[in-house]
């Protein structure tokens, strides 16, 4: 299980770290993509659309719990990389244990936002039932889906990226499995889909503690392993806090574009839906080596071996070019195709259209969007959270702004170039601040 990241060829190290994790997360992008299929196919149109709102509405109530989570896990990333495992095992205990407090404050807090947000979003009426519907059932069950997100950082935090792996293959199965049968068997309609997500990332997060716990069960044997450590719960908090602060700031951003977007009505929203799932799955890789690079990041500073650091990024920035250059290819040429797995073909050819139009306009800004990617991940490992936050804070603004500036000029193109001007503004701060070189100086642990 164990990867020491601080040690051999930092691009060979890079690499086999990063195909797991890409693996992971492009098992996560299938997990949420048999769920449009399913509704797509077998519930229908507007179903869709209202999976596609429901699943902002739930990333604002889980971006507190994994802002924290980001912090836990640069914490015990450089404290592995420094070989303290015995700080090591209290950390990976005190995030476990505050975050199913997060998760079950979280289902509470759900269900009481739930309808005044459908109301702020300029929801279309056809459409509130089923997000209702799947709202209750996610909310019920979301402490599952962050200690599995949780526990997965963790995993990936100790330089175990094949756990995530192993867990996120399982419970995609899962997830198909039981989508097919409460929808296709027991006729649940969108709360089926969401019963079958949370029955999956449950058993995913069980899974993963007891591989993590057997893991460090030999790498610290004192009594006080599985104490909750108040030090290590007030670093948690001072260095999650920027990016709980970050990831509400840009889930209310979201909401403020979703808001846009629905008042173009249903066949937009589930246009969008649907090439934000193809979309998905081309940053998936982007987004494994942005990991890869922070955990890669986190334990070499706290190795002391932040040349290394350099030599990574480097590798990470010509890998991310050359993905970047061939799924923007097959996107552009095959757009259209791919939509089609994810809508009826009963469904008028206009939202086909409206999908490969967004899609055209979002591959040339994957290049842009991975450079971002990597140059926050090692400001996050290295402990500069205030800069990351900083960063996703232009980064929505910009959006934002561009999106509501423009919308009354471009109709629905706003919404869709709203996204690369936000990465650009976002990128170019990054960057700044990397080749600077201070974060090399936000060390969060004592040696």
């Amino acid at each position: 299980m164990e990867r020491d990241l601080t040690q051999g060829s930092s691009w060979k190290k890079l690499l086999i770290f990063s195909i797991p994790l890409f693996i992971g997360n492009l098992f996560q992008q299938f997990y949420n993509i048999v769920d449009s299929i399913v509704v797509g196919n077998f519930i229908g149109e507007e179903a869709l659309a209202a999976v596609g709102t429901s699943g902002i509405l739930m990333n604002m109530i889980s971006s507190a719990g994994l802002g924290l989570a980001t912090g836990a896990s640069i914490i015990i990333a450089q404290f592995y990389g420094a070989k303290n495992y015995q700080s090591t095992n209290k950390a990976i205990y005190t995030s476990i244990l505050t975050f199913v407090g997060i998760g079950l404050i979280a289902t509470i807090v759900g269900w009481l936002i739930m309808n005044p947000m459908l109301e702020l979003l300029n929801t279309p009426d056809n459409i509130i039932s089923y997000i209702t519907s799947y709202l209750f059932i996610i909310f019920l069950g979301i402490v599952f889906v962050l200690l599995f997100q949780t526990l997965s950082m963790i995993s990936v935090a100790l330089g175990d990226s094949k756990a995530p792996m192993y867990m996120l293959f399982i419970a995609s199965i899962i997830n198909i499995v039981l989508d097919l049968v409460f929808t296709l068997v027991f006729h649940m309609g969108v709360s089926g889909v969401a019963l079958a997500t949370i029955i999956g990332q449950g058993f995913a997060a069980i899974a993963c503690y007891i591989r993590i716990r057997k893991f460090m069960d030999y790498k610290a044997l004192d009594e006080e392993k599985y104490k909750f450590d108040n030090h290590v719960f007030k670093k948690i908090i001072t260095l999650g806090t920027p990016a709980v602060i970050q990831n509400l700031i840009s889930s209310s951003g979201l909401l403020a574009i979703q808001g846009l977007l629905n008042g173009f009505g249903s066949t937009t929203v589930a246009a969008y839906t649907a090439a934000n799932k193809i979309d998905g799955i081309a940053m998936t890789p982007m987004v494994s080596l942005g990991t890869a690079i922070s955990t890669f990041t986190a334990q070499n500073i706290g190795a002391n071996k932040s040349e290394r650091i350099k030599d990574g990024f480097r590798f990470v920035n010509i890998f991310a070019l050359g993905i970047c250059i061939i799924t923007g290819i097959i996107i552009y040429l095959f757009g259209a195709n791919l939509l089609g797995l994810f809508i009826d073909g009963t469904i008028s050819s206009e939202l086909i259209d409206i999908g490969v139009e967004y899609l055209r306009i979002a591959v040339f800004s994957y290049v842009i969007m991975a450079f971002m990617f990597t140059s926050t991940g090692v400001l996050r490992g290295a402990g500069d959270v205030k800069s990351v936050f900083i960063c996703s804070c232009l980064d929505l603004g910009g959006r934002t702004l561009f999106a509501y500036a423009m919308v009354n000029h471009m109709g629905r193109f706003a919404l869709w170039l709203a996204y690369p001007f936000g990465w650009i503004v976002a990128c170019l701060l990054s960057y700044t601040i990397y080749f600077s070189g201070k974060w090399n100086n936000k060390k969060i642990i004592e040696s």
